[in-house]
């Protein structure tokens, strides 16, 4: 088990858009705390859509695993908001803050749009 700062993850066969994780990957939770998303869990990388040229999916794996695991997740508009600043947070641990920026301002349209919200 690592600290969260390694990915072990996978290509999804047959979907190059997939990746998996290998082994568990550490994520701090809603409220406080440290979770671990399970071996096997499946995520798109970064949705990036017309922001491919700046944000290439799967550029940042572990805080698009961290970002849609919390997404899926979220039970309500706070939580969401919540896991979009952590993967702001998560980005810039390895990008500039520009980068990060562009990765928050994205997550924050996508949920404008509905995308990965599953509360009601």
């Amino acid at each position: 088990m690592h600290s969260g700062t390694i990915i072990h993850m996978s290509n999804v066969p047959g979907d190059w858009k997939l990746r998996q994780l290998d082994q568990p990957l550490k994520a701090v939770k809603y409220g406080g705390g440290v979770e671990l998303i399970p071996a096997g869990f499946v995520w798109n990388g970064s949705s990036s859509g017309v922001l491919a040229p700046v944000f290439p999916r799967h550029r940042h794996p572990i805080a698009s695993c961290r970002h849609d695991w919390r997404c899926r997740n979220a039970k309500t508009k706070e939580e969401r908001a919540w896991a979009d600043r952590e993967f702001a947070k998560d980005v810039g641990k390895t990008s500039w803050w520009v980068t990060k920026q562009i990765g928050y301002i994205g997550a924050r349209i996508g949920v404008s749009l509905g995308v990965g919200c599953r509360y009601k």
